[in-house]
């Protein structure tokens, strides 16, 4: 676990060098760690993958209600954007869409408070009918 932390140190401050001249950098404490809230799927599961912090469920495809966090999926799904609300409506929230596709800082902005950072708090399924119309 020690090893896996100083490697992720020494990513993370590469991580953050390297995108020093990106406008949408935005650095942030993340448990001890100095990382880009806007960062990649890629980036989060580097970590969020057992091996430094606590292993995150996602799906990439063939997602369901029960499946969690459904991730680089277009929004709204092709061929049901009745079911979904209009994706200016998701930005007037603090729902960010990157590319048209959801992805972890879709549901989740670390300048937001633990546990979770949610970018929408979920008491009553608000962040879930942020999205779902129903």
């Amino acid at each position: 676990m020690v090893a896996n932390r100083a490697a992720f140190v020494v990513l993370s401050m590469v991580v953050l060098l390297m995108g020093a001249g990106d406008a949408g950098a935005e650095p942030v404490d993340h448990y001890g760690f100095m990382v880009d809230r806007r960062a990649s799927y890629d980036e989060c599961v580097a970590c969020h993958d057992g091996s430094v912090a606590k292993a995150a469920v996602y799906c990439l495809q063939d997602c369901s209600f029960r499946t969690p966090h459904s991730i680089l999926r277009r929004y709204p799904p092709p061929g049901r954007e009745a079911a979904y609300r209009p994706v200016e409506s998701l930005r007037e929230v603090g729902i960010e869409l990157v590319g048209e596709m959801v992805v972890c800082i879709s549901c989740h902005n670390l300048g937001n408070p633990p546990p979770y950072h949610l970018a929408v708090d979920n008491s009553a399924s608000r962040l879930c009918l942020a999205c779902h119309i129903q």
